[in-house]
């Protein structure tokens, strides 16, 4: 079951997920291309807003879904992932979205313990 957190605003959210993971206003300035003040401002609660695209790269870097850090929901899973993150073909996605193949069988087989054991690297 996935962890859930407290209702909270994005600027508490992310100020929480920094916390947690023990980076710096700095760092993740850095990580996602903007300055320190943007950063600073944003949590502070000032005018200060992000970018979509800073955004997206938050919440790439922390592994949480862009509307728990927007505060649209409290469980931070991601459901949305790029087809390269996955490691999927363009055509197995395809296949996935047009319903050519089963996505419960799909879904049975990824989940399956000794499935991911004699397919692992």
């Amino acid at each position: 079951m996935a962890q859930e957190y407290l209702p909270a605003p994005s600027n508490v959210r992310l100020a929480d997920l920094m916390k947690e993971h023990n980076i710096s206003q700095p760092e993740l300035a850095k990580e996602i291309g903007c300055s320190k003040s943007t950063i600073s401002r944003f949590i502070s609660g000032a005018k200060g807003t992000l970018t979509h695209e800073q955004v997206l790269k938050i919440a790439r870097l922390f592994n949480v879904s862009t509307d728990f850090l927007l505060g649209e929901t409290n469980i931070p899973d991601r459901k949305n992932y790029d087809i390269a993150e996955l490691g999927l073909s363009v055509e197995a996605a395809k296949n996935l979205y047009t319903g050519r193949v089963n996505t419960e069988v799909v879904n049975l087989l990824l989940e399956n313990a000794r499935f991911a054991e004699l397919t692992s690297a």
